[in-house]
């Protein structure tokens, strides 16, 4: 059996039977065949590749940070904690979109941007509050918070008691109360 006889006796799906019928129908109306051509083709190709083509084995999405890309945005959020520093900021150094990088960044360390910041800002206060002798309020605004009250909120969640009771604590042999 010739090339020929084997492709005549091959089966065609009905939709690219149509469609390839539709060239016929085109080359036949010369006015606008090329466009018809084009079309039917488009669709022809669109059809073929989606029925019979093995679908792709897709690559599982990389969620984590590189550990150049952890790295720098905590040296970032450290060097930026009295400033302004957003996180879109940081997500744009990283080369990544600010969802990507929340996602990523949480993946990582375990804990949101955010929440990874405010640790990192009391453990600096803490670090303030045990070295130097400057005012609370001054420590609040060296770490980046809003206000004293903000400062003494998050610290007070974070370590479980307030600035002024950690500092004691500190210096008193006997604990945090006297």
């Amino acid at each position: 059996m010739n090339a020929f006889a084997q492709l005549s006796t091959a089966t065609l799906d009905p939709v690219s039977y149509r469609l390839i019928e539709s060239f016929r129908e085109a080359l036949a109306a010369p006015e606008d065949a090329a466009q018809q051509v084009q079309r039917s083709g488009l669709e022809l190709c669109t059809h073929l590749l989606n029925r019979y083509m093995a679908p792709s084995p897709r690559l599982p999405a990389r969620v984590a940070l590189a550990p150049w890309q952890e790295r720098r945005a905590k040296e970032m959020m450290i060097a930026g904690m009295a400033g302004r520093l957003s996180i879109a900021q940081v997500a744009k150094a990283c080369a990544l979109s600010r969802s990507h990088f929340s996602r990523a960044f949480k993946k990582n360390t375990g804990v949101s941007p955010r929440d990874w910041l405010l640790g990192a800002r009391v453990e600096r206060a803490k670090a303030l509050l045990a070295s130097s002798p400057l005012p609370i309020a001054q420590i609040s605004e060296e770490c980046g918070f809003a206000d004293q009250s903000h400062f003494t909120r998050t610290f007070s969640r974070l370590a479980g008691c307030t600035p002024m009771i950690w500092r004691h604590a500190q210096f008193s042999p006997t604990g945090p109360y006297p």
